[in-house]
């Protein structure tokens, strides 16, 4: 009688990771302090009391989750908003380098 329901298959191109860290916001206005919530090799999603409108272009500076403590910072645009959630992309093969180096290496640079 009624349609068998299917799960929804994952869409997604890169795996999220969970995280739970302190992220800074640095629009072309300022600064502003975020949540990571979860991030994957193209991107990271975020919850600010801010008003960052969808295709602005921010940079995200958070400390590595594991390795030596070392500053991040990379260069995205606002994709996906809901309320104070944001979904951000990072920007192509700048995001792409330096994430990879970094796994390949073992140490964390900066972005």
């Amino acid at each position: 009688m009624f349609p068998r329901l299917s799960p929804k298959q994952d869409r997604r191109h890169r795996k999220r990771q969970l995280l739970n860290t302190s992220v800074r916001v640095i629009t072309k206005l300022g600064a502003m302090d975020a949540v990571g919530i979860n991030i994957s090799e193209g991107g990271m999603g975020l919850f600010t009391v801010a008003h960052l409108p969808v295709g602005s272009r921010i940079e995200v500076e958070f400390h590595t989750p594991d390795g030596p403590p070392s500053l991040m910072r990379i260069p995205g645009t606002v994709r996906h908003r809901a309320l104070y959630l944001y979904g951000i992309e990072f920007h192509g093969s700048d995001a792409d380098e330096s994430i990879s180096a970094e796994r390949t290496a073992g140490v964390r640079s900066q972005a």
